[in-house]
């Protein structure tokens, strides 16, 4: 979406994570789905980059691609590091012979090797030259976590990661982490903003201007300033022929949702159940201590279908 509304109120953000990887810290990004984790690691790669670091960006993808795509970009940053065995008599001529070789030269062979190869080649090439990796998400399974360790410990990363992340992995790696960067939502004014931008590079056809301000102000609202959100709304309203009174406020979209913790609710309600079961004895109030037993089973078996849930 940057591309077509522009980057809206996240320079702080990327301040600090710049900041801090110049000091010599790792940065972690957190924050809910859709808030924007990504478009800010990637904000802060160009501004690295441009400020002449050496910089590397961790897209999603398997780890095969993942692991070529770092190499690639290694290359053309440093140079790597590549093991005389794997290049062959044929590579180490020309590379003697022109004083070094190209990415299109070693991409063949690079592709065939097993990951735990191409991984030994990507940490050999950051000891050589101090590099700072910029990772869009921190969701990974054992192989990339494995890689990332040995990458973190070799450079400086930036990565972002979903606050509803649990994994344990993940958790063994979040220590090496010296920054915490905490997105939040956008202000209304951002959010306004943003869909200000789309609509300038993208026009949708309203009924009239006052429909239009309504649309804005509906979308900024309704989307809780995530821009996830924001853009959905924004793409489905693109493919009306055109929005009419009725429609500027129908529009909405799942990322801009919130739910609610019912967990501390459920646990209260446990607790004076079990309570009220202890005083109707003492009391020697039957029907209360009849409610209360009631109470208490609701409870487990409602524990027994979230678990059911859970587990789906």
């Amino acid at each position: 979406m940057e591309e077509i509304t522009g980057f809206v109120g996240r320079d702080c953000e990327v301040n600090t994570i710049i900041e801090s990887m110049t000091a010599g810290g790792n940065v972690l990004v957190k924050g809910r789905p859709g808030v924007g984790k990504s478009a800010v690691i990637r904000r802060a790669f160009r501004e690295a980059r441009d400020r002449g670091a050496f910089c590397v960006l961790v897209e999603d993808g398997n780890t095969k691609a993942m692991a070529l795509s770092l190499l690639e970009q290694l290359h053309k940053a440093v140079g790597l590091v590549v093991p005389g065995e794997i290049i062959g008599p044929r590579l180490k001529a020309k590379a003697r012979r022109e004083g070094g070789l190209e990415w299109n030269d070693l991409a063949r062979t690079l592709l065939r090797l097993p990951v735990m190869d191409a991984a030994n080649i990507i940490v050999a090439t950051m000891h050589k030259q101090l590099v700072w990796v910029f990772v869009e998400g921190l969701e990974v399974g054992p192989q990339k976590a494995d890689l990332f360790t040995r990458m973190i410990e070799a450079g400086l990363m930036a990565a972002a990661i979903d606050d509803s992340n649990r994994r344990t992995r993940i958790s063994k790696m979040a220590w090496r982490f010296q920054t915490m960067v905490e997105l939040k939502p956008l202000t209304l004014e951002q959010s306004e903003q943003i869909t200000r931008n789309w609509l300038e590079q993208r026009p949708i056809r309203f009924t009239d201007g006052r429909t239009r301000e309504r649309f804005i102000n509906h979308v900024a609202r309704d989307s809780g300033g995530i821009p996830a959100a924001i853009r959905g709304m924004l793409e489905t309203a693109s493919m009306e022929e055109e929005i009419t009174p009725a429609k500027a406020g129908a529009f909405n979209h799942e990322a801009g949702m919130t739910y609610l913790d019912m967990t501390p609710l459920i646990v209260l309600a446990l607790v004076v159940a079990i309570a009220g079961r202890y005083i109707s004895r003492g009391m020697g109030e039957t029907d209360m201590l009849v409610l209360s037993g009631v109470a208490t089973a609701l409870f487990i078996g409602l524990r027994f279908f979230m678990y059911q849930l859970k587990a789906r």
